[in-house]
């Protein structure tokens, strides 16, 4: 496992490296230097406790924890507030991450005024955090896809441990996978390289006035984004940013081709 860490004004980067053996361990240290810290056995479980936070609350209809409540803790219940509990694991996306968390938000609010019953694609889905909450603002289908098995196993468990089942998760590459159908929102958290080589997909599948949430850009590829976007139909409606990152929502402005 690897781990890139970047801390706000600092130019150097922390690179953590998780080993099988001291062996390679100590490979790794002779090629490029550092430091060998041994991890107890129960590592990634410590490290998930150290990294639980507060709630994320999403507008006023989720509240998103990363453990179920201690016992003997009564959850507060707000309206159709729910809560959806995503745990911190392999999988990224637990709302933490500034992308993720404007994606969420974007996501409530454009579903405020739908009526139950649309549908939603979720690109590289990770934890399945996007496809589970498109579930609580009233999706009927959702088809959530991601490259990574491993990620497609944890949304899966995620999603069955909420107790969510109308979502389709597939292992997929976007650019290889024969989409079917129509979607009234595709939400995708991707590299914008990929978001720029998918777009011609998307203009596809996307319903005649559907939004596409995106993020997982910096704020100096926004340009260049945008500029693909608009050469396939597609105009932002909304730019959000939050430190180096932006989240994009866009809807079709010219009819699907035949």
């Amino acid at each position: 496992m690897l781990a890139l860490i970047e801390r706000p004004d600092r130019k150097r980067r922390l690179l953590e490296i998780s080993c099988r053996t001291e062996k390679q361990a100590r490979a790794l240290l002779r090629e490029f230097g550092g430091k060998i810290v041994k991890l107890r056995r129960d590592w990634f479980q410590h490290f998930a406790r150290k990294a639980e936070g507060k709630p994320l609350r999403i507008g006023s209809r989720l509240v998103i924890l990363s453990s179920p409540p201690k016992p003997g803790i009564q959850q507060q219940r707000n309206g159709d507030c729910r809560s959806m509990i995503i745990p911190a694991e392999e999988a990224f996306g637990t709302g933490e991450h500034a992308t993720t968390a404007m994606c969420l938000r974007l996501l409530e609010q454009i579903t405020r005024t739908f009526q139950p019953g649309w549908t939603m694609l979720d690109v590289g889905t990770g934890s399945g955090i996007l496809a589970i909450a498109g579930h609580y603002f009233g999706a009927s289908r959702v088809f959530a896809i991601d490259r990574d098995p491993l990620a497609c196993k944890t949304a899966k468990r995620n999603a069955g441990a909420n107790g969510v089942r109308n979502i389709q998760f597939s292992t997929s590459d976007i650019l290889k996978n024969k989409l079917t159908g129509q979607f009234d929102i595709i939400t995708a958290n991707l590299f914008s390289e990929i978001l720029i080589d998918a777009v011609p997909i998307w203009s596809q599948h996307l319903t005649p006035g559907g939004n596409l949430i995106l993020s997982g850009i910096l704020r100096s590829q926004k340009t260049a984004v945008l500029r693909s976007f608009r050469q396939h139909g597609f105009a932002a409606s909304e730019v959000r940013r939050r430190g180096k990152w932006i989240a994009i929502c866009c809807s079709n402005i010219r009819p699907l081709s035949a």
